[in-house]
């Protein structure tokens, strides 16, 4: 997988070629080959892309990244005074954050015609590819967040990270929300598959979600995520990354983000910018709604270190993948 972004990942490669028309907007909509969709910067979510249809079939209703939550080795904690003292940069004592990436975040990208919201296409290794893209400043950190297509159907939700608001070692824990509308029947099933496993009834290694749950990677088995309508048969691979050099994946989950994947039935209501602050984890599954051909949303966490010997200047990236399937 790695090989196939190496030149399309940093800020809009060289070798991309740009589009004409790309507004300086928060908002804007794009057809480009097979795919159709619109994109924004609003609400404290990053770059959202919303109604996201694949040869003229619904996908996504909408794809975002809420937060980035960060947990430092260290923190100043309020209720003991031993972590209060020394300057942060010497100590270590910052954090947790929940950095969410909004409009006036964000800073002209200069390889790309000075816009916020870079979008520029390339062929690599014979595929073309689409890249959507915007750069944010939020204190000592400089984030990347993308979104790439290809015209074969894939798509992969990018996320990269440099600085350091302390020195001292650190994880980034981004959090991508998917809200499923295959076919926009509202039927979306959601299965899982690990190699070896047992026939549930759906096939060797197959298992259906009935409700609202959270679920972790393994790598033994190769676990791997499909939703699809359950009318036509339509759906959508989820793929654990195997990030980008010099990370191998996308990280250990831990006691701080201890979840991979979530699975949740949609609810207008929690359509919301992140509510579960630097400490919390996600809830919205308090009811444990059965998600049984319901409209659903999945989030897919990863975990992203940062050695603080790496330094500030040290872009580190990761992201799962995408893979529409007809």
């Amino acid at each position: 997988m790695n090989a196939v972004l190496t030149g399309i990942l940093l800020l809009c490669s060289l070798l991309a070629l740009p589009l004409p028309g790309v507004a300086d907007s928060s908002a804007e909509h794009m057809d480009w080959g097979r795919w159709s969709f619109d994109y924004e910067v609003r609400d404290n979510t990053g770059l959202a892309l919303r109604n996201v249809t694949y040869d003229g079939a619904l996908v996504l209703g909408k794809a975002s990244m809420p937060v980035l939550r960060v947990k430092y080795v260290k923190e100043r904690i309020w209720w003991n005074p031993f972590t209060w003292f020394g300057s942060r940069a010497d100590s270590g004592r910052c954090g947790p954050f929940q950095d969410r990436l909004r409009w006036q975040d964000l800073v002209p990208i200069v390889n790309c015609g000075n816009n916020k919201v870079c979008v520029e296409s390339s062929t690599l290794h014979g595929t073309k590819w689409l890249e959507l893209g915007i750069y944010a400043r939020i204190g000592e950190y400089h984030i990347y967040q993308s979104w790439h297509l290809s015209a074969d159907g894939e798509l992969r939700p990018v996320v990269q990270s440099r600085g350091l608001s302390c020195n001292t070692d650190h994880i980034h824990h981004p959090y991508w929300r998917f809200d499923f509308d295959i076919d926009g029947n509202g039927m979306d099933q959601v299965f899982v598959h690990d190699d070896g496993g047992t026939d549930r009834g759906w096939g060797p290694g197959w298992k259906k979600y009935t409700n609202e749950r959270n679920d972790v990677k393994v790598k033994a088995t190769h676990r791997t995520w499909f939703i699809r309508d359950q009318l036509t048969g339509h759906g959508a691979w989820l793929l654990p990354g195997d990030g980008y050099a010099p990370l191998k994946d996308d990280g250990e989950r831990d006691a701080f983000a201890d979840h991979d994947v979530a699975i949740r039935r949609a609810d207008p209501d929690e359509d919301l910018p992140w509510v579960f602050g630097a400490r919390g984890q996600l809830g919205y599954d308090e009811d444990n709604q059965s998600v049984q051909e319901q409209d659903v949303v999945v989030w897919y966490v990863a975990h992203l270190p940062h050695m603080a010997a790496l330094g500030p200047t040290k872009w580190l990236t990761l992201g799962p993948t995408l893979k529409v399937q007809r």
